[in-house]
C-alpha cells in the first residue's frame, strides 16, 4: 500500500512525502518524490493500493500508557472489542490496560485469563499492567513477568491484594524486586487520609456547601498525593543505598496521573538531583485541561482520582507541558455505566472515558499554535515507546511498525459523547469544540474496520 501527497511528520517538521507499508511495516519513505521515484516505488507496491492523503498529515500512532479496558465481569462497563474500537478511531494504536479487573488481575492463572480474552479482541495493540500477587508471593511474580507484562502496578488507597503501600518494608520488597527483574512498578501516588480527617472535611462541606468536585480534591488531597510521592522516593534512596546498587540495578519506578505541582516539582528535583535514576510520571489530559471550577450538566461526569485540581495546578502543569518539561502523557481512560454515574455523588465511581477527547482536544491546542506538534509526538507517540521499550513504534521511519494516523484541519465541532464509540457515553468535554479530524488510522499496516487487528504486547 502507498500513501501518497501526505505531509509526514520527521524530526520536528512536516514534510511532503510518500510512504509505500508492505507486511505490516514501513518498507520506504521518499520525501519530495520524483516522477521516477513514484513509479519504482509503485512497482514495489505488492497490493497496487493506493490511498491519495490530500495533503493531510501523517503521525505516528498514538500509544497511551494508562487506560482501564474492563472487560471479564465488568463488561457492562466496556469491553475489549468497544474499549480498543473507541482507542483506534481516536488514533491511538497502542494501549496500556491496568488490573483492577473483576476478579484482580494478580495470579498467573488470571492474567492469563485476562490476556486470553483480549486475543482476537482488541482493534489496537494492548499490553498489560498486571496487580501484584498476595503476600509478594515471589514464585507467583515471576510466573506473571513470564506471560510478557509491561509491569506491575500498585493502588495505596484500596489494595488489590491485602497488601499495605503504606509500610515501607513491602515497597522496599518491591523495588528490590523491580531491581532484580528491571520490571517497571506503575503507582498510583496518594496516601490515604485518615477516617478523622475525613470526617472533618464532610463536616465543613455540610456547614459551607462546598462544590462537590471541590469536596473531592479535600477528600484527596495534592499534599497526600505529594507525601506518596516522596515516600516511594525516600525508600528507593534507601534501596539503591543500602543494596549498592549500581545504575543498571536501579529499580523502575513510574507514577500515575501527577496532578498537583507539589509532587510534579518533587519528581524534577529528584531526576535532577540524583543521576541514572530510572523514574518517569505521566499527566493526564484533564489534569491538564479541567479544574474543580467546571461547569457540568453532572458533577458526576467530572469526578476522578486524582481529582480535578484548583486552576492553579491546572495551569503550572499545563505551562511545563508547553515548555517541554513533560514527557508523557495517559488517558487514564475509565467507563462506567451512565447508571452509576447518576447515583449520588458519594456513591458515584470515579472515572470518565479519554481515548476520544485526548486526541481531538491537545492537537486541538497544536492547531492554535498554543503547543509545538513536535512536543505533541514526543509525550503522544516517541516518548512511551523509548520509556517502555516498545521496539519499532513511536516512530514514522522505515523498518518500523506501520502504526500511524492521518489528521486534518477542520471547521470547529462540538465534541458529542453520543458519538463515543466506547460504551460509556459521557464525558466533562461535552461541548467542547475541537478543529481536528482523525481522517485515517491504521494499524500494522491495516485501516481500522469492523474486524479487530490488534496484537497483544509481550515483553
Amino acid at each position: 500500500m502507498i500513501l501518497k501527497n501526505a505531509k509526514i511528520y520527521n524530526d520536528g517538521l512536516l514534510r511532503d512525502g510518500v510512504i509505500l507499508i508492505d507486511k505490516n511495516i514501513i518498507k520506504k519513505i521518499i520525501y519530495k518524490p520524483k516522477k521516477e521515484e513514484l513509479k519504482e516505488l509503485s512497482e514495489l507496491n505488492v497490493d497496487k493500493k493506493e490511498i491519495d492523503c490530500e495533503h493531510k498529515i501523517i503521525l505516528p500512532g498514538i500509544i497511551d500508557i494508562h487506560a482501564h479496558l474492563r472487560d471479564m465481569e465488568q463488561s457492562e462497563k466496556e469491553t475489549f472489542l468497544t474499549g480498543t474500537n473507541a482507542a483506534a478511531n481516536a488514533g491511538i494504536t497502542t494501549v496500556f490496560d491496568m488490573p483492577n479487573t473483576i476478579p484482580p488481575a494478580i495470579t498467573s492463572d488470571q492474567v492469563k485469563k485476562w490476556m486470553d480474552k483480549a486475543k482476537n479482541n482488541v482493534h489496537v495493540n494492548v499490553g498489560f499492567i498486571a496487580g501484584i500477587p498476595k503476600a509478594l508471593d515471589y514464585n507467583e511474580i515471576m510466573k506473571i513477568i513470564d506471560l510478557g507484562v509491561v509491569g506491575f502496578k500498585i493502588y495505596p488507597l484500596g489494595s488489590l491484594n491485602e497488601v499495605d503501600w503504606t509500610d515501607y518494608l513491602n515497597i522496599q520488597k518491591l523495588l528490590l524486586i523491580s531491581s532484580k527483574f528491571q520490571i517497571p512498578i506503575f503507582i498510583h501516588p496518594d496516601w490515604p487520609l485518615s477516617i478523622d480527617k475525613k470526617e472533618k472535611v464532610l463536616q465543613e462541606y455540610t456547614l459551607e456547601n462546598y462544590n462537590v468536585l471541590e469536596l473531592h480534591n479535600e477528600l484527596f488531597p495534592c499534599q497526600m498525593e505529594a507525601r506518596y510521592v516522596n515516600f516511594i522516593l525516600e525508600n528507593l534512596y534507601k534501596i539503591i543505598a543500602d543494596n549498592d546498587l549500581n545504575k543498571e540495578e536501579y529499580p523502575i519506578i513510574h507514577f500515575c496521573h501527577i496532578s498537583c505541582k507539589d509532587s510534579y516539582a518533587l519528581i524534577k528535583k529528584a531526576q535532577k538531583q540524583y543521576s541514572g535514576l530510572k523514574i518517569s510520571f505521566e499527566i493526564t489530559p484533564h489534569h491538564l485541561l479541567l479544574s474543580n471550577k467546571i461547569t457540568l450538566s453532572n458533577k458526576n461526569f467530572g469526578k476522578v482520582l486524582p481529582p480535578l485540581r484548583d486552576d492553579e495546578h491546572t495551569q503550572f502543569l499545563y505551562n511545563q507541558l508547553k515548555e517541554g518539561n513533560i514527557e508523557l502523557i495517559g488517558t487514564d481512560h475509565a467507563p462506567h455505566t451512565i447508571k452509576e454515574k447518576l447515583k449520588p455523588f458519594n456513591k458515584a465511581p470515579s472515572g470518565f472515558p479519554g481515548f476520544e477527547t485526548y486526541p481531538l482536544l491537545i492537537l486541538d491546542k497544536v492547531c492554535k499554535y498554543e503547543l509545538s506538534l513536535e512536543i505533541f509526538v514526543k509525550i503522544a507517540s516517541q516518548n512511551p515507546a523509548k520509556q517502555f521499550n516498545l521496539k519499532k513504534k513511536g516512530f514514522i521511519k522505515e523498518g518500523y511498525d506501520a502504526d500511524l494516523l492521518i489528521v486534518d484541519k477542520v471547521p470547529e465541532y462540538e465534541i458529542k459523547s453520543q458519538n463515543f464509540k466506547t460504551k460509556a457515553k459521557y464525558s466533562p468535554y461535552e461541548g467542547f469544540k475541537t478543529s481536528v479530524q482523525i481522517w485515517k488510522v491504521f494499524i500494522g499496516g491495516s485501516e481500522i474496520s469492523s474486524e479487530p487487528k490488534g496484537k497483544i504486547l509481550m515483553k
